[in-house]
């Protein structure tokens, strides 16, 4: 397993028997562990049998990052980039023109992809990163051939519609909602919907416990970046409102030092705990917990709501059309605004059996979020675009 798991693709090495090569674009792959990065992670083995695949990115390959191969670029933390948009005026002009520090990110990572590429033949590119990501997409067909796959991991944004302008040969929208309004911004465009799958062998309500010694019951999870879009400072604020109970956060980002002493101040050692965990430990975390909540602004997704679910855990988040359409109707969707009061008293109610019950949330996840299902759709889409090729 950990050959497997740890499987390069050198430069100049021939393609497997497995069959044709597929290669990923994700900027961050082998460096962080958000949602683009798990959804790759979870798809990528459960094609392996059937295609060479390699996952360019920033890091190299470990279990958390299968197939990683590492390319070397200046990411969105180089402090030029950092610099350069918080200067008055020329930010504004960066931004203005998608060279934000994260399209910078992509950007470099594209010009490195190209690279690779043209020392690494592939049958099929899958990319990710905005205009500059579809921009790699439109030269390695032109250029190379191959079809191009865009997997649309963001929502309906300047940076989405500047990667379909693109025109790849497939562009896959992960909801309906989203699909639909990318063929509404981009004219001609046939969005394609494949909803994320979660392994459901690994998160299960059954299982080995985080250990949560020290703190008081019940406890709230949250889990991802720490930075302001996420509102990890209302569910801090709206636990302090409770007399009882605890809020775990897991999750790395520019908030930290912010939120731990928002914690400590609030809720003290006894009601709060902020901290990272790998993938593999995610399921011991939800096991451990006695709800989710997320106050996040807006989602493209959200795996983490499907991972608690079918953890077992009632889910409290903001309602919108994304969320509505994945979730609905098995997590408690509150209308906006995000604010402490509104997320204390949904705790209370998930707590006290008002959202579904255990069988039913269980029962939706497994009706519709497999990762054996997103694997067969992708194998599907990736099978009818090599064939014309």
């Amino acid at each position: 397993m950990e050959e497997f798991l740890h499987r390069n693709h050198a430069k100049g090495t021939a393609p497997s028997a497995a069959g044709k090569r597929i290669v990923f674009v994700l900027s961050g792959y082998g460096k962080v562990l958000r949602g683009a990065e798990r959804f790759v992670a979870g798809l990528a083995p459960r094609l392996a049998d059937r295609y060479d695949i390699a996952v360019l990115g920033g890091g190299p390959a470990s279990p958390d990052a299968p197939f990683a191969v590492p390319l070397r670029f200046p990411d969105r933390t180089n402090r030029l980039a950092v610099a350069a948009n918080k200067t008055p005026g020329l930010g504004h002009v960066l931004r203005l023109f998608q060279l934000d520090p994260l399209n910078w990110e992509w950007l470099f990572c594209a010009r490195a992809a190209k690279k690779w590429l043209l020392e690494n033949p592939c049958d099929l590119l899958v990319t990710e990163g905005g205009r500059w990501g579809g921009r790699l997409g439109r030269w390695a067909h032109r250029r190379l051939g191959i079809p191009v796959v865009d997997i649309a991991h963001g929502a309906p944004s300047r940076w989405e519609d500047a990667a379909a302008r693109c025109r790849p040969q497939a562009y896959v929208s992960l909801t309906r909602v989203s699909a639909d309004e990318m063929a509404r911004r981009v004219p001609g465009l046939v969005p394609r919907v494949i909803p994320i799958g979660i392994d459901l062998d690994r998160f299960t309500p059954d299982g080995p416990r985080e250990p949560l010694d020290g703190l008081e019951r019940p406890v709230v999870l949250a889990v991802g970046a720490l930075e302001p879009l996420k509102g990890m400072d209302v569910l801090i604020r709206a636990a302090a409102l409770r007399p009882h109970g605890s809020l775990v956060i897991l999750g790395s980002g520019p908030q930290h030092g912010e939120l731990a002493d928002l914690g400590a101040r609030l809720l003290g050692p006894e009601r709060f705990r902020l901290a990272a965990a790998p993938a593999d430990d995610m399921p011991r975390w939800y096991r451990a917990a006695d709800a989710f909540a997320s106050a996040s602004a807006s989602e493209a997704f959200g795996i983490v709501y499907l991972e608690a679910l079918a953890g077992g855990l009632p889910v409290v988040t903001l309602d919108d059309p994304v969320r509505r359409e994945i979730l609905a109707p098995a997590a408690t969707l509150l209308p906006g605004p995000a604010t402490p009061e509104a997320f204390a008293g949904a705790f209370d109610a998930v707590q006290g059996n008002a959202a579904a019950t255990l069988s039913d949330r269980l029962g939706f996840v497994r009706a519709r979020y497999s990762l054996g299902g997103m694997a067969g759709a992708y194998a599907d889409l990736f099978d009818s675009l090599l064939a014309v090729r």
